[in-house]
Parts: C-alpha cells; structure tokens; sequence
C-alpha cells in the first residue's frame, strides 16, 4: 500500500516537470517566449497593483475620516463651552430679574408706606444656635438706630438690636426673644407674638373667650413703638382652649420666609409720623 501511494506521488511530479519541458521547448515558446511569460507577470503585477491602491485607498480613507471626526470633535466642544457661556449668562440675567423685581416691590411698599424707611441688604447671618438674627449693611451714620422695625412688602421681618457706624445687628420676628405687639384682623383681640422657629410663631396673651380661628390674619398694632399699625405678621395656624386657664395658646405662621430674605427696609421716623 505504501508502494502505491509513493509510486502515485512520484508520477505526479514526473509529469510536472514533464510538462514544463514541452512548454519551454515547444516552437510558440521558442518563437515569442518573452510574450509567453510576461502573460502570468503581467497578471501577478495587475493583481498586484490593484491590492495595493486599494490599500492606499482605504488608508487614505481611515485617515481622511479620523480627521473629520477630530473636527467635529473639536467643534462639539466649541459649541459645549458656547452652551456654558450662555447658560450662565442666562443665568446672570435671570439673577438681575429677579433682583429687580424684587427691589422694584420694595420700592414701590415704600413709596406707599405711610412712614420713612431705608433700604438695606442682608450681608450675614448669625452661625450660631443662640440667636437668630441677621446682619443689614447700614449703620448708625445711615440713621439706624436700635429697636427699629425691619419689614419687607411680604410683612415683618425682626427689630434692630444692635447698631455700628456701617452695620446693623436684626433679632428675627422668629427668635424666641422677640416680642411683638399684634391684633387679629377679623376680632381686634390683642396680643403679643414670640417666636419659636423660622417657620412658626406664637401669639400669647389672647383671652380664653376670644373669637378668634383658624386662617385669621394677624397685623403689627403698634404698640411698642418700632412698627406701625397694620403690618403683616402671618396666619392662625392652630389653637387650644385648655379648661381652667386664662389664656389660648396660639401657634402662627410666619409671612416672610425669613431664610430667603435679602433685602428689606428699616422703619426709620415712625415716632414722627405717629
């Protein structure tokens, strides 16, 4: 079998080289042999060629497309730095609205406001947990002196409780130290209000028969001499009539929301328009 299989091989490579042979001695090879072999030449070279323009051509492609893509790249990230641009613009101007509004309501309440006021800007806040209170830039030679009134158009804001020549010191409505003469609207009862926490209040001192309810409306009554009548405190939030004592207790809301406060105006002359 092996015999065979080596006698079959060497059969096939005697009639290759045989075949070569007839093909180099044959007459057409002997009259044009250059001819002959350019053909398979000329063919390899062609196939050749092809390939390697292809290759050139899909380099130059590859090449041509990273550098598109680097300048979309780099014109994405124009137009991301120009998208920041304009959002903080946008941003700086809606800021200026809305300060501008805001110093436009403040202006007109004193316009209107039967008593002279000062404008000031909240520039600081007390850190700590004793007191709350807020920092105005004026000060004793813009005519702020202590136990002022601080309102904004919303309603009352505090009394000044400290004064230096280019600042002022604000007790919040809200801090437990505060006291403040305030009427319901609807009844006319009397009491004072103290505060318990930025967002609630209490009203003391109110008779246990009083008619007052839930909703009413409670106005300074300018009593103690640092706010005139009829400024806005806040609303009855809650009540308790406990047998055997004189007095309701009274929880109220807050109408200014004093932890967004930034500008306000200082009750300045009251005594001289009273």
């Amino acid at each position: 079998m092996i015999y065979l299989a080596s006698f079959a091989k060497k059969g096939a490579t005697l009639f290759v080289l045989l075949s070569i042979v007839v093909f180099i001695f044959s007459p057409e090879t002997q009259k044009k042999p250059l001819k002959l072999l350019s053909l398979p030449v000329g063919t390899s070279v062609y196939y050749l060629q092809v390939a390697s323009n292809g290759l050139f051509d899909g380099i130059f492609e590859i090449w041509e497309g990273y550098i598109d893509l680097m300048d979309v790249r780099e014109e994405n990230l124009n137009l991301l730095h120009r998208i920041d641009r304009l959002t903080l613009e946008n941003s700086r101007l809606r800021e200026k609205e809305i300060l501008t509004d805001r110093l436009k309501a403040l202006l007109d309440y004193r316009e209107h406001a039967d008593v002279g006021m000062v404008s000031a800007e909240v520039i600081g806040r007390d850190p700590s947990q004793w007191f709350d209170t807020i920092i105005l830039n004026k000060g004793s030679v813009d005519g702020i002196a202590v136990d002022m009134g601080v309102v904004t158009p919303m309603g009352v804001v505090g009394k000044v409780i400290h004064v230096a020549p280019r600042y002022a010191q604000v007790l919040l409505v809200s801090d437990f130290n505060s006291a403040i003469g305030a009427r319901v609207q609807r009844t006319r009862d009397e009491g004072i209000i103290q505060g318990v926490n930025t967002d609630s209040l209490q009203l003391k001192y109110l008779s246990h028969d009083s008619k007052v309810s839930v909703g009413d409306l409670l106005v300074t009554s300018g009593m103690e001499g640092s706010f005139i009548k009829g400024l806005n405190i806040g609303r009855v939030e809650d009540l308790e009539r406990r047998d055997g004592e004189m007095f309701l207790k009274i929880k109220t809301t807050v109408a200014v929301d004093l932890s967004k406060v930034e500008e306000v105006l200082i009750i300045r002359s009251i005594q001289d328009e009273q």
